[in-house]
């Protein structure tokens, strides 16, 4: 399965992301480019960058906006505590294992590879949430549930804590 190399086009609005995801040394290492149009019409480049355990558990997370300056770059214990790039506890995101990134549905990818699921029953979890236009960070809930299951083929319901509308359907297989 890995390495892989991912393109996705969004459903609408204008852009793309490259996403690479590797294997190495008891880490998954994936590093992407997203290219796209803001509402305001201004285009932008955001790069991320990823490193998880072997069970898909966030160790680290680097966001920029390719030409401007500024970057985030925060690190996990694995058990829902966070530092920032000089060692500093980020109390704000405590709990969170999961990490949500707003310009890629790749992230959506990791509660759904690291919780079990059992079909119709939802499962609600604190994420730490990335705008990747701002580069600013948050504590949400979210919440995912298998509806379907049909050979190697999923799909899941994704709902977020803004009155639990739904926010999209991920099919994974």
């Amino acid at each position: 399965m890995l390495p892989a190399n991912v393109i996705w086009k969004p459903t609408t609005g204008v852009g793309y992301e490259h996403l690479r995801i590797r294997e190495g040394s008891n880490r998954i290492h994936v590093n992407s480019m997203v290219i796209g149009r803001l509402d305001d019409a201004t285009l932008t480049r955001i790069q991320y960058e990823i490193v998880l355990d072997s069970n898909w558990v966030t160790r680290e997370v680097s966001l920029a906006i390719m030409g401007e300056e500024g970057a985030l770059h925060l690190s996990s214990d694995g058990k829902g505590n966070w530092t920032n790039e000089v060692g500093e506890p980020i109390p704000e995101l405590f709990g969170c294992i999961d990490i949500d990134i707003s310009c890629t549905p790749f992230t959506n990818t990791l509660p759904i590879r690291r919780l079990s699921y059992s079909p119709g029953e939802p499962q609600s979890i604190q994420v730490a949430y990335f705008s990747a236009h701002e580069l600013t960070y948050r504590q949400v809930q979210q919440q995912y549930t298998l509806l379907e299951s049909n050979g190697g083929s999923f799909v899941y319901q994704y709902r977020e804590e803004r009155s639990w509308r739904i926010s999209r359907s991920i099919q994974v297989g």
